[in-house]
């Protein structure tokens, strides 16, 4: 009897071995597929996800695509000399041009030469005819606005300007609401709320300097830069619903965009500016700073597309808010920009509004139904 007892004991402790190391081993393979953010305390190194990487790299180059470009733009309108006296219309052409110029060489390299890349255009834009044409309506929307950008730059600040452009916020928000059914929390309309009242003071900051004599025609910049948020709104939005859940390459998109983009500016440059060109040339003002804001508007139309992707509207427009920072900085000693009281306050109001819209509640704890096993989880807030 005592050896039988023995035995079972010695069979059930082999049965415990084992499940504690079967326990073990689902441990170690749970911890093994967590990809850590930031590096560890030992010194291995931290395994980012591409996708990860991508969608905050992405949201770096819009801080600074769009604090260098509202710098620039603005700079290049009052420089003065050759170089403030360049064609808009054109600029926009040779941007256009040079995003067009980059996504191919990319699809080339890719695809690991020119023939595999002529066929992948052919597959992608000459085969699926409808699939290109949707892209024409975000395409106009993006000429319309680049257009827009430079009479806002004629006639405002670029404090004022960057924060006006803010207004793409709400714009965005709305056609959201519309466009992809999405449903608001409560801080992200007072957000809104908060962003217009900032955007309002600003102005009248910028009203009360135009009586004093420092500018030239004020509201006409408004109404261009608020044209530039709600077809920046509206066009994000519409890309946003063609892009997610699509597995075209985004570079194939960019082409799709390019391909309608220039005919659409060349009829623009007809329209406006054929006689200009026709007597100085298409060259004619363009200087160190004018190629930088050139490669500025074509760096603005490739990230788009990225940051829509990997990340959303909504931390595209957060990451806007150190833009602001950056922007006022600059211009203070480099347009002598001296920003009242009321400008500071619109300033902080926006940026406040731009953090309080990003922001998400946390979500109550899951608890247990004292009346029942059922673990009873609460719904997650609307995005």
């Amino acid at each position: 009897m005592a050896a039988v007892h023995l035995r079972l004991l010695a069979r059930q402790g082999q049965q415990t071995s084992s499940a504690m190391a079967a326990a073990s081993q689902e441990q170690a393979q749970e911890e093994a597929q967590v990809e850590p953010l930031i590096a560890r305390g030992d010194g291995a190194p931290s395994r980012f996800d591409s996708a990860t990487a991508l969608k905050y790299g992405s949201l770096v180059l819009v801080i600074f695509q769009n604090s260098a470009h509202v710098l620039l733009l603005r700079y290049t309108r009052v420089a003065g000399g050759d170089c403030s006296r360049y064609t808009t219309s054109v600029v926009i052409l040779f941007a256009e041009i040079i995003k067009l110029v980059f996504c191919v060489l990319a699809l080339c390299w890719t695809n690991g030469g020119p023939v595999r890349c002529c066929i992948e255009l052919k597959e992608q834009i000459w085969e699926r005819k409808f699939d290109t044409l949707k892209v024409g309506v975000p395409s106009f929307c993006y000429t319309l606005q680049n257009n827009l950008q430079f009479i806002a730059a004629t006639h405002l600040t670029a404090a004022l300007l960057q924060l006006l452009y803010q207004m793409k916020t709400l714009t965005t928000a709305v056609f959201g609401v519309i466009i992809l059914r999405r449903s608001l929390r409560c801080n992200q309309w007072l957000a809104l709320t908060i962003l217009v009242a900032g955007v309002i003071c600003a102005q009248s900051s910028q009203e009360a300097a135009e009586r004093m004599g420092r500018s030239k025609n004020v509201m006409a910049g408004i109404t261009a830069a608020l044209g530039v948020s709600v077809c920046s709104g509206f066009a994000s939005v519409y890309l946003e619903k063609i892009l997610k859940g699509d597995k075209t390459p985004l570079l194939v998109r960019n082409v799709q965009l390019c391909i309608f983009s220039i005919p659409l500016q060349l009829v623009a440059i007809y329209q406006r500016d054929y006689h200009k060109v026709l007597r100085h040339g298409w060259m004619h003002g363009f200087c160190l700073s004018t190629w930088a804001l050139t490669v500025m508007f074509a760096l603005g139309g490739l990230l788009v597309a990225v940051v829509i992707r990997f990340a959303d509207n909504n931390l595209k427009n957060l990451a806007m808010a150190v833009a602001i920072i950056l922007s006022c900085a600059v211009a203070v000693p480099l347009f002598g920009f001296e920003p009242n009281r009321v400008f500071a306050a619109g300033g902080a109001l926006v940026i406040a509004s731009i953090f309080l819209y990003a922001w998400q509640p946390k979500p109550k704890p899951a608890f247990v139904s004292p009346t029942s096993d059922v673990e009873v989880t609460p719904a997650k807030p609307a995005q």
